[in-house]
């Protein structure tokens, strides 16, 4: 998944925002059962949060273009996400990662000429920054960052530990926005101290190069229907 990852050392994955008043918003797919806390089972989609958009300099074209991208690919998916909430929970985890990975690879290949040369690479970097541990599961990631057994034995502990942080932050600001921020803030901190302390001196140096200059992800609270 090369441009092309789930990505961040600053950010995480159940934080996505709506995409701007004019463009056409993806169409979301329930989870089945048992497939986990989010509404939407697809990678989510950096460009729609409307401060990522900004920072591209995306067009409103561009953004259409990219609805378009995503809508179509989501369509491709559908029934092979349905289906991972008919898996038991020490497979799904792993299929889930793979289906990541092959959505990623054919966004990629369709929306790589939307983008300018510029944005396609910060697109890039923001995605590695996004996904922050999830993306080490990314095997071209991991031999670039040469991610040793014993790290690859170890990841899923924090993939947990950020997925429970995220359910945690994001269930206090549907009813607390102002305590929910302050988690997340206080969450953001011990995500990048857990990161500088899952890598090597030499592989947060390649992190750094692969995820560019830091960007600080705004958290969405909606309350609750």
């Amino acid at each position: 998944m090369s441009l092309k990852s789930l990505l961040g050392l600053v950010c995480a994955l159940v934080l996505a925002t709506g995409v701007h008043a004019q463009t056409t918003a993806p169409r979301p797919v329930q989870a089945q059962p048992g497939a986990g806390t989010q509404t939407n089972m697809y990678p989510p989609a950096l460009y729609q949060r409307a401060d990522v958009s900004k920072a591209l300099n995306l067009t409103p074209q561009q953004i259409n273009n990219l609805n378009n991208v995503t809508n179509t690919v989501q369509g491709q998916y559908t029934t092979q996400y349905g289906k991972l909430g008919t898996l038991p929970e020490a497979d799904r985890f792993a299929r889930m990662q793979e289906l990541n990975r092959q959505y990623y690879t054919d966004w990629n290949k369709r929306a790589a000429d939307i983008f300018n040369a510029e944005q396609r690479a910060r697109y890039q970097q923001l995605n590695y920054q996004y996904g922050g541990f999830n993306s080490l599961y990314d095997p071209a990631v991991q031999q670039r960052m040469n991610l040793t057994p014993e790290q690859m034995k170890n990841l899923r502990g924090y993939v947990d530990w950020t997925n429970q942080q995220m359910q945690t932050i994001n269930s206090t600001g549907g009813t607390d926005p102002t305590k929910a921020a302050q988690l997340y803030n206080d969450y953001l901190q011990q995500r990048q101290q857990r990161f500088n302390t899952f890598l090597t001196p030499e592989q947060q140096r390649t992190w750094r190069e692969m995820t560019g200059e830091p960007y600080l992800f705004q958290p969405a609270f909606t309350r609750p229907r």
